[in-house]
């Protein structure tokens, strides 16, 4: 039995901003992930991707049972140039089994297309998790997990990053979240790391997945956060040092994008965050927070993050190692509780 992944398919669970296209199910964003159900002894998909250098190539982990069972590295030439069925599980005996395919590298680098579910057996509706809350992440690469796997030091390669180690991963986890990323490595709020003022999240935040199709907006009501985690401003900060036109346009974007946020999710809470990588720029958020709050915003809070501690908790790839996003999720984690949002 062959079967076409579709938005309304019974026979599959889907999490993230993700886009659906002739069959196709296109995993862009960190953590995007569909889960499927099926009796019998194997289950298999066809995977595609776009035309990816190496160190660019899209990695996934598969769910089997709810355990992490394998990883696959998506590589553009084996998968585009003669698309097969890849096993994704397989058993000796038959019988029903949950299998969850999660994207752990960002959307900015590539994708991952999922298409022609193959079993032996046959597709089994999915009941999807009810009544849990609804968290949604938007920041950059340490949101996105990037360079988690790697030494201090480590040269650019996206197999340093593991989305399910990000601070926000483990938030999700402890907390039993329904969550979202909107997260770009290099980007910032007003310019990314180099001063460039084109690659900002604020851009892209409108569309479903504007690294795969600049023209497909996102509908916001298709996933209605609780609680909104903004964490931006680590690759301003290099950039304003020195430049006072700079800051002045990362106080008024970041004012902008928070009615946007508040334009989209008018009920969400909205957690705003810096610090890790940027020790002593939180006082700019924290300027734009009390400007929103006394013309009337609300349902808003700030958290300076203290500076990551390289000599106990190590560094990777330049960024938090695994000790610190576990350090800064519970840091966020009791900050929420603390004023009451959780």
């Amino acid at each position: 039995m062959i079967k076409k992944l579709t938005k309304d398919a019974d026979y599959a669970v889907y999490q993230g901003r993700i886009i659906f296209r002739d069959g196709t199910t296109i995993l862009g964003f960190t953590n995007s992930s569909v889960t499927l159900k099926f009796r019998g002894k194997s289950l298999s998909a066809v995977f595609t991707t776009g035309h990816n250098d190496t160190v660019n190539e899209p990695g996934l982990r598969i769910y089997i049972d709810g355990k992490a069972e394998k990883e696959l590295v998506i590589k553009s030439a084996e998968y585009n140039e003669k698309p097969q069925q890849t096993v994704i599980a397989s058993f000796g005996e038959e019988g029903e089994h949950e299998v969850r395919i999660v994207k752990i590298t960002e959307a900015a680098m590539s994708y991952v297309g999922i298409s022609d579910i193959e079993t032996d057996g046959e597709l089994l509706p999915v009941t999807k998790k009810e009544g849990r809350k609804k968290a949604l992440f938007i920041g950059d690469s340490i949101t996105c997990g990037y360079g988690v796997l790697g030494e201090p030091e480590s040269e650019y390669t996206l197999r340093d990053e593991d989305g399910e180690l990000s601070y926000a991963a483990v938030m999700a986890r402890k907390m039993d979240w329904e969550a979202e990323w909107v997260s770009v490595s290099g980007f910032g709020m007003f310019v990314e790391y180099t001063g460039n003022p084109e690659n900002i999240v604020p851009k892209i935040f409108a569309y479903q997945n504007w690294f795969y199709d600049k023209e497909m907006l996102t509908d916001y009501s298709e996933f209605v956060p609780d609680y909104i985690i903004l964490n931006l401003g680590t690759n301003d900060s290099g950039p304003m040092t020195n430049d006072k036109n700079i800051r002045l346009g990362y106080l008024a974007r970041y004012e902008s994008f928070l009615y946007t946020l508040r334009m989209a999710y008018p009920d969400a809470a909205i957690i705003c965050t810096l610090g890790t990588l940027a020790p002593g720029y939180y006082k700019y958020v924290d300027q734009v927070l009390q400007k929103v709050k006394k013309d009337g915003f609300e349902n808003i809070y700030g958290l300076e993050l203290p500076e990551h501690d390289v000599k106990n908790d190590g560094m990777a790839s330049g960024h938090p190692s695994k000790i610190t996003h576990e350090k800064d999720a519970d840091r966020i984690i009791s900050f929420m509780k603390n004023e009451g949002i959780i």
